[in-house]
């Protein structure tokens, strides 16, 4: 007498652990994928911020090139959101320059994203 067992499907055990690594597999493409997401924001968020600094910095060059030191505050929108810009003009150790300050932030924000410094002839 020839006894044939067959097996067929896969035990509890086996499920379990596969589920196991699926689900280890799809917590970490998440995980990627949001880090990613986030990551491009913050980049898209200071790329923002400093063309918003490049246009106060071509302004204090051109028609808005201040005599004497002095602080500004202003507003601009770029990218559909509205910037804060902060800048700060003072005297230079040379006599030929003013040193200027330029610090970015959304409205509504505590943190500056962006802030840059640099010199221009009086």
């Amino acid at each position: 007498m020839k006894l044939s067992v067959i097996n067929k499907g896969f035990s509890l055990v086996e499920v379990v652990v596969a589920l196991f690594i699926l689900s280890v597999s799809v917590i970490t493409i998440y995980n990627l994928i949001l880090s990613t997401a986030v990551s491009s924001y913050d980049l898209e968020q200071r790329y923002l911020a400093k063309e918003v600094a490049n246009n106060r910095i071509s302004l204090i060059n051109t028609i808005e090139k201040s005599s004497k030191p002095t602080d500004r505050t202003g507003q601009m929108t770029m990218g559909g959101q509205k910037w804060i810009w902060d800048e700060s003009i003072v005297n230079s150790q040379d006599d030929n320059f003013f040193e200027y300050k330029i610090s970015v932030k959304l409205d509504g924000s505590e943190t500056y994203i962006y802030s840059i410094n640099g010199y221009y002839t009086k």
